[in-house]
Order: structure tokens, then sequence, then C-alpha cells
């Protein structure tokens, strides 16, 4: 079974509620980027529209793919963490929309969710619900709960609810939370998430997040943003800088072995050094299906890592998702 881990849809009626209250928070995405790169959008999403949720179009789609099997999740520009009291409601409508698509091709989906992430005891009451009564497999949130860190203690109950609940979470941006300097070339995409992730990651690890949970599971999109691929310079300052020294035992390359990283990378020579830094049982396939920034083959991108033996590539398209995401072969 070929799985990508790493593909979105998008609720029509989260945007219908913005918009008897007032329309969407600016993201961070939209606020710096370019003229020319919001023309582009626009174009796009009117060619999104059929594969975000018309199930058909995605099943042809994954026919032509390769793809078995696409873990589906809510596009991130959907997160809304600045709607205020409806953030527990439009995380509720998401993850009934996501549970709803799966319903309509169970052979073809599995369903990750959102949470509301600035209200914890809300995002612990809507995990429960959306795991336990709609069988969604994990979490997909952003890097930053408005102006909290995801090393910040206050999120630590619900880390502990997610080991409990046995999930994973995912971790994917959209923009740069500070990229006022990122608007021209498209910046905001190709530097500003790779940026976000990078900084997620040292939160989580410097933070103490991953030493506090340790069996909590967390996916970093983008293969990890810039993290795993600069890892020599952070580890030189683990090993010079006292600061962060006493912050952990080990130095940060160990903990990549404690992450899972999606493939989508563009790169067959990026794809090895992932394998080589944080091991072949810690990577997945992942397209970022059906946005134009995706990998349109990412089983032929895989397939050309010359690297990879027949065991590897089997993990990673497809072994290594049915153990995080609890996918059994004879229930699809």
């Amino acid at each position: 079974m070929v799985i990508d881990i790493h593909t979105h849809i998008f609720c029509p009626s989260v945007e219908t509620l913005l918009s008897e209250h007032g329309g969407a928070p600016l993201t961070a995405y939209r606020r710096d980027m370019s003229i020319d790169s919001r023309h582009t959008d626009a174009e796009q999403a009117k060619l999104l529209q059929a594969p975000f949720n018309i199930v058909e179009r995605r099943l042809d789609d994954m026919k032509r793919m390769g793809i078995d099997l696409q873990v589906i999740s809510p596009a991130p520009g959907q997160f809304h963490y600045r709607t205020g009291a409806l953030v527990d409601q439009i995380s509720r409508m998401q993850n009934d929309h996501v549970a709803a698509r799966v319903a309509a091709a169970p052979h073809a989906f599995v369903g990750v969710g959102t949470l509301p992430m600035p209200d914890i005891a809300a995002a612990i009451r809507e995990a429960s619900r959306a795991v336990e009564q709609l069988g969604l497999r994990g979490f997909q949130i952003d890097t930053l709960v408005n102006e909290i860190e995801l090393s910040d203690r206050s999120l630590d109950p619900l880390w502990t609810h997610l080991v409990r609940l046995d999930v994973p979470i995912i971790i994917h941006p959209l923009g740069f939370s500070h990229g006022e300097r990122l608007g021209p070339f498209f910046m905001v995409n190709t530097v500003g998430q790779p940026l976000e992730e990078h900084i997620a990651f040292q939160h989580l690890v410097f933070g103490g997040v991953i030493d506090r949970h340790p069996e909590l599971k967390v996916l970093i999109c983008h293969g990890g943003g810039y993290a795993p691929f600069y890892i020599g310079r952070l580890d030189h300052a683990w090993a010079h800088r006292p600061e962060l020294k006493r912050l952990i035992a080990e130095p940060p390359s160990a903990y990549l072995k404690r992450f899972y990283f999606d493939s989508c990378v563009f790169r067959t020579d990026l794809i090895a050094l992932l394998v080589t830094l944080a091991g072949p049982e810690r990577i997945l396939m992942g397209s970022d299906y059906p946005f134009d920034m995706g990998d349109p083959d990412p089983v032929a991108t895989l397939n050309g890592c010359s690297t990879l033996s027949p065991a590897m590539r089997q993990m990673i398209t497809g072994d290594n998702a049915k153990k995080l995401f609890k996918i059994a072969v004879d229930d699809q």
C-alpha cells in the first residue's frame, strides 16, 4: 500500500461562518504576500476547488500518482487561531468535514483533524471527540499559537492528553509570523514556512517538550524545514554555548530520531540526507496535494533516490504511515 500522508481539504462552511462574523482574520501569509503572489494564489484557488472536495477527482488524481491511500487534513489557512470564541466551533466544523470525506471513501482516506489551540481545555475535549467519536488519527497544528510558542508549559496538558490518545501531531505553518521582509519572490512560502518549522523544532527540543513528553509523536512537514539540513550549526551551538548545553543532555541531532518528517523536499539527495540523519523509520511519503507547492509525483521522487534499499522505500511509502496512523490493511 502506497500512502500519501500530507494532503489537504478545505471546509467551505468555516468561511461562511466567518463571513457572518466580520470575515476571516488576516493570516501572516496573506499579510506579507506580494501583489503578484496574491494574484497567483487567486488563480490557484479556482483550480483547487475540485481536488479539495470532489471525491471522484481526488481518486482519479491518486490513481494517476500511484497513491493507494491519502491521509487528509485541513488546509493550514483554516486554523484561524485569532477568531476568539469561534475557534472551538471552527475546529469542530473542520473535523466533522474531514470525517465526512473519509466516510465517502473509507478505502482511500484516513483523516487528521485540527484543534482549537488557543483554548487548551477545548482542545483536549475536541481531541477526545475527534479520535473517539469521529475516528480521526491525529491533529495538524501551526508552529505558533498566536503569541504562544509550542514550548510553553501551558500546552503540556494537551501533549499529555495526545500521548494518552496515542495519536500524532503534525506541524504545518502557513507563512512566517514576522515575515515583513518576505513579500518579494514568494519568500512567504519558500523561506517563511521552513523557517517556522525550524523554530518549532528548536522550541520542542530546547524548550524541553520532547524530554517532558518522550512518547509524544511529532511529524514536521516539508522535511522538517531547515532544521535537519542545518543541524550541524545547532550541534555546534549546543557544544559551545552554555545557555544551550544546560537545557538538553544530548546534541540536537540526536533528537532528529525522535521526530517524524515527510518527504516533501523535492530532491532525492535531500531525502537521502533525511534518511541518514533521522533513520528510514522516521520518514513518511508526503506530497502536499493539491497545492501547487506540493510534489506532483512523490513516488517518482522516492524511486529516484538510489541510496534507498527496497526495504527502506517500502517503509517510507507505506509501512511507517501504517504504524503512525494505525492503518490496518484489512480495514481499507
